[in-house]
């Protein structure tokens, strides 16, 4: 190769220098950009309660949330849940609706009063965005003494001359989805319910309440729990049953239609994927109704399994898969938008001991 040759060589290696430079540094920030993201750590990862006896309450036991990632984490909810939630409160939730910075923490603290005797557990469940979230601290405590008297718990209902309402604080609209949960006290557990609920409704022996109320008014009923000895208590309940409300009125400003991706891991070799669609062209601060719209698709379940669908934890409808598809009845949420309202929807009604969170969304941010 003869001097010029070489030299222009030179020349055009330099030149190309800095270009090249330009991007590696470019592939660093965009590299960086990616590998940002918040990350959870529980502490301590569970909480364990001496036994305590029944009718007292214990000290309450805290759980630090930690922000140990590299962005911020928006803690959307911490809440306990599980098999005996309500013998497990939180006292103090210093975490939810909290935004963490690197490196920054909170905590919720949680006490115990058992409602009868045998081991009690629950889970803490902080639901955030994570990419692994909701993280989960399991906790459990005994029960000492003598388990009063079965009675059915109706400390969440509004009651009066004696008939406990189901429904209230809900949208109860004809038609529209609906679920509650009937939860006992004493005695000896499991607990198995039975009762005839109004047209449209199935309660399962769980508990469950689930369906879409399909006669308008107010329907009085009865319903019974028997415990593992052959014990049973009765109630009286009322579900009132109404149309929803009417459009938001002309003149007042609308919101469109929110979508969010639906997305989780893969199951038994399928990716699961959906969408959920939050419609607000007749709602608005005038009053009105929104709807949701939940689809989801490749969910490696067997025909005819029933999916569970909540917005922020709140039940909205089920899913009936078919060669793994399906999509939701649309579900009113009469006189509310969403707002960092994630969905989730779990492969198994949430009774069955093995439900599990299969697909989430975004948050409806605007």
């Amino acid at each position: 190769m003869s001097r010029t040759s070489v030299r222009a060589l030179r020349i055009r290696f330099l030149r190309c220098v800095p270009f090249v430079a330009l991007l590696a540094a470019l592939g660093v920030i965009v590299g960086a950009a990616r590998a940002a993201a918040p990350a959870v750590t529980l502490s301590p990862s569970s909480l364990t309660f001496g036994p305590q006896d029944i009718g007292t309450t214990s000290a309450p036991q805290s759980v630090t949330v930690a922000n140990t990632g590299t962005a911020s984490l928006f803690i959307n909810s911490a809440a306990v849940r599980g098999a005996d939630p309500l013998d497990f409160t939180e006292v103090d939730d210093g975490c939810s609706g909290l935004t963490l910075a690197p490196g920054t923490s909170c905590s919720v603290s949680v006490n115990f009063s058992p409602t009868t005797t045998g081991t009690r557990s629950a889970t803490l469940i902080v639901t955030d965005n994570a990419p692994d979230s909701p993280q989960t601290a399991p906790i459990t405590g005994t029960g000492n003494g003598t388990a009063p008297p079965l009675a059915i718990d109706t400390r969440f209902m509004t009651c009066s001359g004696g008939v406990c309402d189901i429904g209230s604080g809900s949208n109860v609209f004809v038609n529209n989805f609906f679920s509650t949960s009937f939860l006992a006290s004493g005695g000896t557990s499991p607990y198995t319910w039975s009762g005839q609920l109004p047209a449209g409704l199935t309660l399962r022996p769980s508990g469950l309440v689930v369906g879409a109320p399909s006669v308008r008014g107010t329907s009085t009923f009865r319903v019974t729990v028997t415990d593992a000895a052959g014990s049973t208590a009765s109630g009286t309940f009322a579900l009132t049953v109404i149309d929803p409300p009417p459009p938001t009125p002309p003149g007042c400003q609308t919101g469109g239609t929110l979508r969010e991706a639906l997305s989780g891991p893969a199951l038994g070799g399928r990716t699961p994927s959906g969408q959920a669609s939050a419609d607000e062209t007749k709602f608005s601060g005038c009053g009105g109704f929104s709807l949701l719209d939940v689809q989801v698709k490749d969910v490696n379940r067997p025909d005819g399994t029933q999916l569970w669908v909540t917005l922020d934890f709140k039940p909205v409808g089920t899913i009936t898969l078919r060669a793994g598809s399906g999509t939701m009845a649309t579900y009113n949420l009469g006189r509310f938008g969403v707002s960092h309202d994630p969905v989730r929807v779990y492969d198994a009604l949430p009774d069955i001991s093995t439900s599990q969170q299969i697909l989430i969304g975004g948050s409806f941010l605007r």
